[in-house]
C-alpha cells in the first residue's frame, strides 16, 4: 500500500534528472577550457624560457668575442716587437698578412681540474684575427661562438663578432705641431722610430715607423705648406674640410685630420735686456 510520502512526482523527478545532467556537462566544459589554458600557458612560459636562454647565449657569444679582441691587444703589445707570434701559439696565414688563433673554453681546467665549460651541456670559444700592419692602425675581427656539446640534446650555435680597429700608443702622441704657419722647404723626411728596436735606417725603411703626427692648428688651409716632404704618419690641420688636398706635393702614408685642436701654452719669449752677446 502507498502511502503520499512514497510518493513522487514524475515532474520533480525528471527535474532533478535534468539539473544532474546540465552540472556534469558544465564541469567537463570547465574543464575542458582550463586544460586549453593551461596548455597555453606552459607553451607561452617555454617560449619566454625558450627566448632568454638565446639571449643569455647571445650576450655570452658576444663577451667570448670581446676576451679575443683583449687577447689580439694584448699580442700586438707584447709580441710584436719581439716577433715570437708563433712560438705564443698564434699562426701566420698562408698569404703572410694575417695571424689568427682560436681558443676553447673545454680546453682550461678549474682548479679542481674538471673542463671549464659555461654550462652543463655548452660550451664556447672565440676565434681571433689580426692584421699584420706596420701603420699605426691594425685591423682585428673577434667571433665568439657559444654551442651545444655533441652529448646534448639541445640544437644551437650562436656566433656574434667584433670588428675593431687597434691604434698602437705612441709615447709622443703628435710629432711637430705649429700654432700658425708649417713651411717646409727641400724635401725633408719625417717618421717615427722605436729605440727598443736596432738598427734605424729611413734611407732602406727599417725600423722606420709611421706615427710622425705633424700639423697646423691654424684655420687657413694655406698656412700649411709642406712643399716635397715625406711624412710617415698623419696631417693635421685646423681647418674645415673643403674637399682638397692639403698635403699637395708632399707624400703622406697617414690621413687627414681635419679640425684638429689642440691647447698649446703661450710661449713669452724671455726679456733679453742687458744681455751681453759678445764672447
Amino acid at each position: 500500500m502507498k502511502t503520499l510520502k512514497n510518493i513522487v512526482p514524475r515532474e520533480i523527478q525528471y527535474s532533478r534528472r535534468s539539473e544532474s545532467g546540465s552540472a556534469l556537462i558544465t564541469t567537463i566544459i570547465f574543464a575542458m577550457v582550463m586544460s586549453m589554458g593551461l596548455a597555453a600557458l606552459i607553451n607561452l612560459l617555454m617560449g619566454d624560457w625558450r627566448l632568454g636562454h638565446r639571449m643569455g647565449a647571445h650576450e655570452t657569444a658576444f663577451n667570448l668575442a670581446e676576451s679575443g679582441v683583449d687577447e689580439a691587444i694584448w699580442a700586438v703589445l707584447e709580441h710584436e716587437s719581439h716577433g715570437d707570434w708563433i712560438s705564443a701559439g698564434w699562426t701566420e696565414s698562408t698569404d703572410g698578412n694575417f695571424y689568427h688563433r682560436e681558443w676553447n673554453l673545454s680546453d682550461f681546467t678549474t682548479s679542481d681540474g674538471e673542463s671549464f665549460l659555461l654550462s652543463k651541456h655548452r660550451d664556447g670559444s672565440f676565434r681571433v684575427v689580426v692584421e699584420k700592419s706596420t701603420g699605426p692602425v691594425i685591423n682585428i675581427v673577434s667571433q665568439g661562438v657559444v654551442s651545444a656539446q655533441s652529448n646534448s640534446r639541445e640544437n644551437l650555435e650562436i656566433t656574434r663578432f667584433i670588428e675593431t680597429q687597434f691604434r698602437r700608443p705612441n709615447p709622443f702622441v703628435y710629432g711637430l705641431v705649429s700654432v700658425s704657419l708649417l713651411n717646409f722647404n727641400g724635401q725633408p723626411y719625417f717618421d717615427s722610430y722605436d729605440s727598443r728596436i736596432f738598427p734605424y735606417d729611413y734611407s732602406f725603411g727599417l725600423n722606420s715607423g709611421d706615427n710622425a703626427a705633424i700639423g697646423s692648428l691654424s684655420t687657413i688651409l694655406s698656412f700649411l705648406n709642406l712643399g716635397n716632404s715625406t711624412v710617415k704618419g698623419d696631417l693635421l690641420t685646423g681647418a674645415t674640410n673643403d674637399g682638397s688636398d692639403p698635403a699637395d706635393k708632399a707624400n703622406v702614408s697617414g690621413e687627414v685630420i681635419w679640425g684638429f685642436e689642440m691647447n698649446l701654452p703661450e710661449v713669452v719669449p724671455p726679456n733679453t735686456s742687458g744681455w751681453s752677446t759678445s764672447l
